[in-house]
Protein backbone atom coordinates (compact mmCIF):
# COMPACT_ATOMS: atom_id res chain seq x y z
CA UNK A 1 0.00 0.00 0.00
CA UNK A 2 1.26 3.56 -0.80
CA UNK A 3 1.30 5.86 2.36
CA UNK A 4 2.13 9.21 3.26
CA UNK A 5 3.66 10.48 6.92
CA UNK A 6 3.39 14.32 7.34
CA UNK A 7 6.38 15.53 9.79
CA UNK A 8 9.40 13.30 10.15
CA UNK A 9 9.35 13.43 14.17
CA UNK A 10 9.36 10.52 16.79
CA UNK A 11 5.93 9.56 15.65
CA UNK A 12 5.94 10.42 11.77
CA UNK A 13 9.59 9.19 11.22
CA UNK A 14 9.45 5.87 12.96
CA UNK A 15 5.47 5.45 11.31
CA UNK A 16 7.37 5.50 8.40
CA UNK A 17 10.23 3.95 8.18
CA UNK A 18 8.02 0.52 10.32
CA UNK A 19 5.64 0.71 8.16
CA UNK A 20 8.01 1.08 5.26
CA UNK A 21 9.81 -2.12 7.15
CA UNK A 22 6.61 -4.38 6.65
CA UNK A 23 6.55 -3.25 3.18
CA UNK A 24 4.54 -0.45 2.16
CA UNK A 25 5.77 2.16 0.39
CA UNK A 26 6.25 5.36 2.46
CA UNK A 27 6.60 9.03 1.73
CA UNK A 28 7.61 11.23 4.91
CA UNK A 29 6.31 14.80 4.26
CA UNK A 30 7.92 17.74 6.00
CA UNK A 31 7.77 21.46 5.53
CA UNK A 32 11.59 21.82 7.40
CA UNK A 33 13.69 21.50 4.13
CA UNK A 34 16.94 21.02 6.42
CA UNK A 35 15.46 18.17 8.36
CA UNK A 36 14.29 16.68 4.57
CA UNK A 37 18.04 17.02 3.54
CA UNK A 38 19.53 15.47 6.77
CA UNK A 39 17.41 12.16 6.32
CA UNK A 40 18.06 12.34 1.99
CA UNK A 41 21.94 11.98 3.35
CA UNK A 42 21.43 9.18 5.96
CA UNK A 43 21.61 11.56 8.97
CA UNK A 44 18.59 10.57 11.63
CA UNK A 45 17.27 13.72 13.52
CA UNK A 46 15.88 11.80 16.26
CA UNK A 47 17.13 9.34 17.96
CA UNK A 48 15.30 6.05 18.60
CA UNK A 49 17.09 2.64 18.97
CA UNK A 50 17.23 0.29 15.92
CA UNK A 51 15.84 2.90 13.68
CA UNK A 52 19.02 4.32 11.52
CA UNK A 53 19.15 0.61 10.07
CA UNK A 54 15.65 0.37 9.34
CA UNK A 55 15.87 3.84 7.55
CA UNK A 56 18.50 3.17 5.57
CA UNK A 57 17.51 -0.62 4.51
CA UNK A 58 14.18 0.78 3.20
CA UNK A 59 15.31 3.89 1.57
CA UNK A 60 18.00 1.45 -0.22
CA UNK A 61 14.72 -0.51 -1.40
CA UNK A 62 13.15 2.23 -2.63
CA UNK A 63 10.49 1.63 0.24
CA UNK A 64 10.77 4.88 2.00
CA UNK A 65 11.82 8.48 0.67
CA UNK A 66 11.76 12.02 1.87
CA UNK A 67 10.10 14.99 0.55
CA UNK A 68 9.11 18.48 1.43
CA UNK A 69 6.30 18.97 -1.61
CA UNK A 70 2.80 18.54 -0.10
CA UNK A 71 1.65 17.68 -3.96
CA UNK A 72 3.60 14.57 -4.03
CA UNK A 73 2.96 13.40 -0.52
CA UNK A 74 -0.65 13.59 -1.01
CA UNK A 75 -0.84 12.71 -4.72
CA UNK A 76 1.59 9.57 -3.47
CA UNK A 77 -0.84 8.07 -0.92
CA UNK A 78 -3.81 5.69 -0.36
CA UNK A 79 -3.78 6.33 3.45
CA UNK A 80 -2.31 9.30 5.03
CA UNK A 81 -1.03 9.75 8.10
CA UNK A 82 -0.96 13.19 10.48
CA UNK A 83 1.55 12.89 12.99
CA UNK A 84 2.74 17.01 13.81
CA UNK A 85 2.53 17.84 17.49
CA UNK A 86 -0.55 19.08 19.18
CA UNK A 87 -0.60 22.63 20.27
CA UNK A 88 -2.13 23.02 23.98
CA UNK A 89 -5.20 25.07 24.77
CA UNK A 90 -5.28 27.72 27.17
CA UNK A 91 -5.47 25.31 29.91
CA UNK A 92 -2.60 23.06 28.96
CA UNK A 93 -4.95 20.16 27.47
CA UNK A 94 -4.60 19.10 23.80
CA UNK A 95 -6.82 21.44 21.52
CA UNK A 96 -8.51 19.18 19.60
Amino acid sequence: MKLTTFATGYVGLVTGACLAEVGHTVVCMDVDQGKIDKLKAGVIPIWEPGLQPIVERNVAEGRLRFTTDVEEAVKHAEVQFIAVGTLPDEDGSADL
